[in-house]
């Protein structure tokens, strides 16, 4: 009994895993096809370097699209070479919804390298599910097959 609700909670949360992964990867890919296709390409100014533990220093940008202010948080490096407040950032907004950014020369809002960490988190928990899922039907059948003690 209770090797088959440890199952169940750990297929739970392989697919959890999954969805949220998949889920994330999927709206990546959204913004980063509207920003393609109505790139509004600004120049963003870094007004504060805050920093993050354990993560290093991120930067917020402040920008303006059509008017309007929006702010957003960026790694874009640490140590002597990475930009300080003052530093001119180019940025590619959606021109629908300005508040989706990414850096001139990358493809997904999150930077290049979190699109394929989205895609692999999905694929892992997907295999943990199935693999769950396998041993969950090798468990029923041995239990199945036992005589009664």
């Amino acid at each position: 009994m209770r090797t088959r609700l440890a199952l169940r909670g750990a297929g739970l949360l392989c697919l959890l895993v999954a969805v949220l992964g998949g889920c994330s990867a999927s709206r990546q890919w959204r913004q980063a096809e509207r920003i393609d296709a109505a790139p509004v390409r600004v120049t963003g100014v870094v007004t504060a370097v805050d920093h993050v533990p354990k993560s290093g220093d991120e930067q917020v940008i402040a920008y303006e699209v059509q008017g309007r202010r929006h702010t957003v948080k960026r790694s874009l490096g640490t140590g002597p070479g990475s930009p300080g407040a003052g530093h001119r950032v180019c940025l590619e907004a959606d021109r629908a919804r300005p508040d989706v950014v990414r850096l001139c020369g990358e493809r997904y809002p999150s930077g290049d390298d979190m699109y394929p960490t989205y895609v692999l988190v999905t694929v892992a928990g997907a295999i943990g599910a199935c693999v769950v899922a396998g041993v969950a039907v090798g468990v029923r059948r041995r239990s199945r097959s036992e005589p009664a003690r």
